[in-house]
């Protein structure tokens, strides 16, 4: 006897991604990943919506099986009076039983509970209570619908009490009635149909709860991504920020004019971070990485870094790898400007390596703080190697490779 597959979750809402969420807030697009997880969910919920319209048709099937309880009333040769009654009685336990069914698919699960699913279950007891003072012990026969609406709409622990209490009775009942042999196979069906509701529900319930882990797990993956990018793109522009700012600072004074443009470009960087931020945010951003390159080239040159680039990305680094090389060179930049304390750097494109060196103090005690993480998990995701070690400069050597 069938049922249906209850979601579990709760009904809040929250604001739709790529909506304003508020006067001076930032709209924020929806990410791939949400989307991602959004689009699943959707099919989800249309494949549970089909079955919440049509899924008690399943749980109809099996009421042939009532069948019996028909048979019995027939053979009971009962007056007109009492086969009209226990017909009647027969029909509205199955429209009760139905209609636990059906409200079951569509009412939130503590609703359900609370209002719903014990009047049913009183309901089906007081029908088989007045069956059983028409046609005494067959009554027995409906006992296995009593157990499956239990299994299906009842907590895990109303379930056992009802499916024990059922098995026990019939028990029960048939050794006071002298004929526990005749009853036995209603006792195996009944103890079948306990066990294989509660070991398909169990299985329901784990497989629902294995897609809210995977879906919770693809949120956090997505948190992570999302957290890295911020740090990259603000990472190496407020660097840049504080180079220039600390340049303006020096020259207001001898030097106005070059002053006022550093002080220019510190607002042009201040808005492409933003900019950065939010697509960032919505999973959009691209690195192209010449383009990256050229960047790099011109802040560490403003900062009076001399830099030698030996080969380029067209043709030597494939366009799948792009991306990834665009973080890292925005990372190993920074890392340049902020901790290596460099006149020189060296950026070497290769058949199938993008080597990083400069001349600086090299790697030291805040390696781990330096954006290493973040580029080596960059790096394993799109499938290509990372190291880093010492330069031949004498500095810091980040290495990537495919």
């Amino acid at each position: 006897m069938a049922s249906h597959l209850r979601n579990r979750r709760g009904t809040g809402r929250s604001p739709r991604p790529g909506t304003p969420l508020g006067d001076g807030e930032m709209t924020i697009p929806e990410t791939r990943a949400a989307a991602r997880i959004s689009a699943a969910a959707a099919d989800g919920a249309s494949a549970r919506s089909g079955w919440e319209r049509h899924g008690w048709l399943l749980s109809a099937i099996w009421l042939i099986f009532l069948g019996y309880t028909v048979a019995a009333v027939i053979q009971a040769d009962l007056g007109p009076g009492l086969l009209t009654l226990a017909l009647l009685l027969i029909a509205v336990f199955i429209g009760v039983y139905l209609t636990g069914f059906i409200l079951g698919n569509r009412l939130d699960p503590e609703a359900k509970w609370v209002r719903w699913t014990p009047l049913g279950l009183g309901a089906l007891v007081a029908i088989m209570l007045g069956m059983g003072a028409i046609i005494g012990l067959d009554t027995i026969y409906m006992s296995p619908f009593l157990i499956a609406y239990a299994c299906f709409l009842l907590p895990r622990a109303g379930a056992w009490v009802v499916g024990i209490a059922s098995i026990g009775l019939t028990l029960l009942l048939s050794a006071l009635a002298g004929d526990v042999t005749a009853y036995l196979y209603i006792v195996a069906i009944q103890a079948g149909i306990f066990v294989l509701n509660m070991v398909t529900f169990a299985f329901i319930e784990a497989g629902t709860r294995s897609d809210e882990i995977r879906a919770d797990l693809a949120v956090v993956s997505e948190r992570e991504r999302v957290a890295r990018d911020v740090h990259d793109v603000l990472g190496h522009t407020l660097t840049v920020v504080a180079v220039k700012a600390e340049l303006a600072e020096r020259l207001i004074t001898d030097d106005p004019e070059r002053s006022r443009a550093e002080i220019a470009e510190i607002r042009s960087l201040v808005r492409g971070a933003l900019s950065d931020v939010r697509t960032t945010v919505g999973g959009l951003l691209g690195n192209d990485l010449p383009n990256q390159l050229e960047a790099l080239r011109i802040t560490l040159t403003g900062a009076g870094i001399d830099v030698d680039i030996e080969g380029e990305p067209a043709g030597q680094v494939p366009q799948k790898f792009h991306g990834p090389l665009g973080w890292l060179l925005r990372e190993a930049g920074t890392n340049v400007l902020r901790h290596a304390h460099a006149t020189r750097c060296v950026i070497r494109f290769g058949p199938d390596s993008l080597t990083v060196e400069d001349d600086g103090v090299g790697w030291g005690a805040s390696t781990a703080g330096n954006g290493v993480c973040g580029m080596s998990e960059r790096m394993a995701e799109a499938g290509a190697g990372f190291r880093i070690g010492a330069a031949e400069l004498g500095g810091a050597r980040v290495e990537a490779s495919w």
